[in-house]
């Protein structure tokens, strides 16, 4: 199993839909639960995000492989789909 590398920001109102999606979908399926996220805030960890390739929050990658990169307009579907992408991928 590999983690999933989450990037944040605080205030992104697709960050927190991704939030949302990551808890809906740990009860709809309870081996997504088993998945280590690790989670950082842009702002508070420029460090690693610097080792990381993307513009736009929510970000989600498995191991070096990116994922999700969300794009402006994408709606809670689109992020929820994608995140269960990530969780699949974190799995396989």
């Amino acid at each position: 199993m590999q983690k999933i590398t989450f990037f944040y920001l605080h205030y992104c109102p697709y960050c927190r839909k991704a939030e949302q999606a990551f808890e809906e979908l740990k009860q709809e399926n309870p081996a997504y639960g088993a998945v280590e996220i690790d989670a950082y805030e842009e702002t508070e960890h420029p460090d690693v995000v610097s080792r990381y390739d993307f513009y736009y929050a929510p970000t989600l990658y498995v191991g070096k492989e990116k994922i999700y990169e969300a794009h402006p307009g994408d709606d809670y579907g689109t992020i929820k789909a994608h995140v269960k992408k990530a969780l699949e991928a974190a799995l396989a």
